[in-house]
C-alpha cells in the first residue's frame, strides 16, 4: 500500500509539471494573439491555444483522479496502522494483566490486614505507655479558674495582714528583689560611732 501510494504521488508530481508547461504555452499564445491581426494566422494561433488548453484540462482531470486514489490509499494505510497499534496495545495489556495477576497471587491480603491491625495495636499500646510515663503526681487535675482566683485572693489578704504586723519575711518570689538606685547627691552614711561595753561613746 505504501509503495502504491508513493508511485501515485510521483505521477501526480509529473502531471503538475505538465500542467505548468501548458500554462506557460497558453501565456505565450495569449501574447501572440494580442499582437496578431485578425485573419488566418490569428485563427491558427487560437486553434493551437485551444489544443493546449484541452491537453491542460486532461492533465488536470488525471491529476485529480490520482490525488483521490492516493488519498484513499493513505486513509487505508492509516486505518491499517491503527488496527496494528490497537492489536499491539491489547497484547501488551494482556501480558501486563497476566504479570500483575501473578504478582497479586503472591500477596496474602488477610496477612496484610493482620499486620496493619498489629501495628495499630502496638501504636495504641505505645500511646498508653507514654501517657503513663508522662503522668503528673500530687497534682490535682480538676483545678479550675475559680480555684485559681480564690488562691490569689487569699495570698493578697495574707500579704496585707503581714504588712500590718510589720512582718517583712515575705517570700522572695513575692517581693521586689531589685536594688533601689542611690541618688547621686545623697551623702554617704556616717561611720558607726564606737561605744564601750556600757554603751557609752568612746572618745577618739
Amino acid at each position: 500500500m505504501n509503495d502504491a501510494t508513493d508511485t501515485t504521488n510521483k505521477r501526480v508530481e509529473v502531471l503538475d509539471v505538465k500542467i505548468k508547461n501548458c500554462e506557460k504555452e497558453l501565456l505565450d499564445y495569449k501574447g501572440k494573439l494580442k499582437a496578431a491581426r485578425p485573419g488566418p494566422a490569428q485563427a491558427n494561433l487560437k486553434k493551437r491555444a485551444l489544443a493546449v488548453l484541452n491537453q491542460k484540462r486532461m492533465y488536470e482531470r488525471q491529476r485529480d483522479q490520482l490525488q483521490g486514489m492516493a488519498w484513499n490509499m493513505e486513509q487505508m494505510t492509516f486505518a491499517t496502522e491503527n488496527i496494528k497499534t490497537a492489536q499491539n496495545t491489547a497484547e501488551a495489556m494482556k501480558a501486563s494483566a497476566g504479570a500483575l495477576k501473578a504478582e497479586m497471587g503472591n500477596i496474602d491480603i488477610g496477612e496484610i490486614e493482620d499486620t496493619a491491625d498489629d501495628i495499630a495495636d502496638l501504636l495504641e499500646d505505645a500511646n498508653e505507655i507514654n501517657d503513663v510515663l508522662g503522668r503528673s503526681y500530687a497534682v490535682e487535675d480538676d483545678i479550675d479558674e475559680a480555684d485559681l482566683d480564690d488562691e490569689l485572693a487569699a495570698l493578697d489578704e495574707q500579704l496585707a495582714f503581714e504588712a500590718e504586723l510589720g512582718d517583712t519575711d515575705a517570700p522572695s518570689y513575692l517581693t521586689d528583689t531589685a536594688t533601689p538606685a542611690v541618688a547621686a547627691d545623697t551623702p554617704a552614711p556616717a561611720a558607726a560611732e564606737q561605744v564601750d561595753e556600757f554603751g557609752l561613746p568612746m572618745s577618739a
